[in-house]
């Protein structure tokens, strides 16, 4: 691994552990193995450093999304959109990527938070070409309610929002209940079966 990485890595392990104000370069550069005075070989500022993994963890959630969609095409709507939401949820609450998605969604340094909200809409804009293609194949299916695309899209966000910060309170066993209740409520708002 290139010391670049390393930064990187251990970068993303400081600022999950103790977000972007409690963490200095000095502590990246020690726990890398080298001064910080050679930092600024790899990156201008801490601040670079963090919109670079922020913008890393929000284009792995965009692949994990991609790929879940991808591989539950040949599945029911019901069943993919399920398998989206699922796997999104457990790449934020299991992955130290996801520790640090949260923190920057949440709690963005002030001075970058303008930067992290672009990040994060370029972010959706991949992921709504997912959403578009799921709400298409519950049209064509014939079992989602005929509303307005973006309403999906708004009730999507809003469940998959809310289910990261219940992750914040609740142990795993009532999170993945309060995941299933709400998943219930949410798929009886959008489908025309119930």
């Amino acid at each position: 691994m290139s010391t670049k990485e390393r930064i990187i890595d251990a970068a993303l392990q400081a600022f999950s552990k103790h977000g972007f104000e409690g963490t200095t370069l000095a502590q990246i550069a020690k726990n890398v193995g080298i001064q910080k005075p050679s930092m600024y070989n790899h990156f201008k500022s801490k601040n670079e450093l963090f919109l670079l993994i922020s913008e890393r963890i929000t284009n792995q959630l965009v692949t994990n999304i991609q790929t879940t969609a991808k591989h539950y095409e040949e599945t029911d709507i019901e069943t993919r959109l399920y398998a989206v939401l699922k796997h999104s949820c457990d790449f934020i609450i299991h992955e130290q990527e996801g520790v640090m998605y949260k923190r920057f969604m949440l709690f963005p340094p002030a001075e970058l938070r303008s930067n992290v909200r672009e990040i994060v809409q370029a972010g959706d804009q991949e992921i709504n070409q997912v959403l578009h293609q799921l709400f298409q194949q519950g049209l064509d299916e014939g079992r989602l309610r005929h509303i307005p695309e973006q309403m999906f899209h708004s009730a999507y966000y809003c469940l998959l929002d809310g289910l990261f910060t219940e992750s914040f309170i609740y142990d795993d066993s009532d999170f993945q209940r309060r995941f299933k209740e709400a998943w219930t409520v949410f798929w009886y708002g959008i489908s025309k079966e119930c």
